[in-house]
């Protein structure tokens, strides 16, 4: 029943941003609607380069198995529930973009966010770990930091003022620190680094000479011997570009990870499963020229 309330409540809150989007691109639209009728697109369509910060308002929802002992048995420790690490956070997140070539076809882009949660919390129930069995009422510490830095290149298939439509190929570079422990019990940790490639699409609109619609799916299967990874990443923003170099943005961006090492084979210093879903709002402002 816990598990139902919550996907409601993850629910409410899409529902919730996706009602926040429709107001601000109303009144976005109202406010440019003279311009859009005469068709006054007199600014350079496509920045050369833009660099956007902000915050990453996120919902968290991470399953963790550690040890081939506890994969094949199919034990996964739901971490917010089972150890009490935050299911929502704040972030800092940046990304840059740069188009190249002679009509700006080509584009680099590079994204980084980092994720820290930390935990103390009596168990309530008791939990496998890796080699260890953590009882019931044990106090325990738990740790787990995640960084996602994104690096893509990107090439535009069709291309004119109003309208943007392209692929991207580039990698997820994914540093992940897992910990927990107690008082006179084995610390169970792992730390390891995952870089994915990944492949794209977007599609980008300027809806009127102020107001961008920018879309991007991006996804990912691998399975290669005893490795599996799989990804999933939406974004979904407005974008309005109020001043001569700088505007304003908001945005959705929904995220699927799921990494399956199956054994001490593998290059990644890992055995194990981590399956982590994490979907938010991000507002932003922005430099381009």
């Amino acid at each position: 029943m816990k598990s139902l309330k919550i996907i409601g409540a993850q629910r409410s809150a899409n529902a919730f941003i996706l009602l926040l989007f429709c107001a601000a691109f109303t009144k976005a639209m109202a406010q440019d609607t003279t311009k859009f009728q005469q068709n006054s697109f007199q600014s350079a369509s496509w920045s050369r380069f833009s660099l956007h910060a902000g915050g990453f308002i996120s919902s968290n929802n991470s399953g963790v198995v550690l040890g081939s002992q506890q994969l094949g048995a199919g034990i996964q420790i739901d971490v917010e529930d089972a150890l009490g690490l935050e299911t929502s956070t704040l972030v800092f997140r940046v990304d840059a973009d740069y188009r190249f070539g002679k009509r700006s076809k080509h584009s680099a882009s590079f994204g980084y966010f980092d994720v820290r949660r930390n935990a103390n919390k009596v168990l309530e129930k008791e939990i496998e770990i890796g080699d260890e069995t953590f009882p019931i009422g044990t106090e325990v510490s738990s740790q787990f930091d995640l960084t996602i830095i994104r690096a893509k290149y990107g090439y535009s298939f069709f291309q004119d003022k109003r309208v943007s439509l392209g692929g991207t190929f580039g990698f997820y570079i994914m540093p992940l620190s897992f910990s927990v422990k107690a008082l006179g019990l084995d610390e169970q940790s792992t730390h390891f680094v995952a870089p994915l490639p990944l492949l794209g699409f977007y599609t980008n609109f300027r809806i009127t000479d102020k107001l961008y619609l920018n879309q991007s799916i991006e996804f990912l299967y691998l399975s290669i011997s005893n490795f599996t990874g799989k990804i999933t990443d939406f974004n979904f923003a407005l974008e309005h570009r109020t001043f001569s170099h700088f505007g304003f943005g908001a945005g959705i961006n929904l995220n699927g990870i799921d990494i399956s090492v199956e054994d001490e084979s593998s290059p990644l210093d890992f055995v194990g499963k981590i399956n982590m879903e994490y979907s938010g709002l991000l507002l932003y402002g922005k430099y381009y020229f």
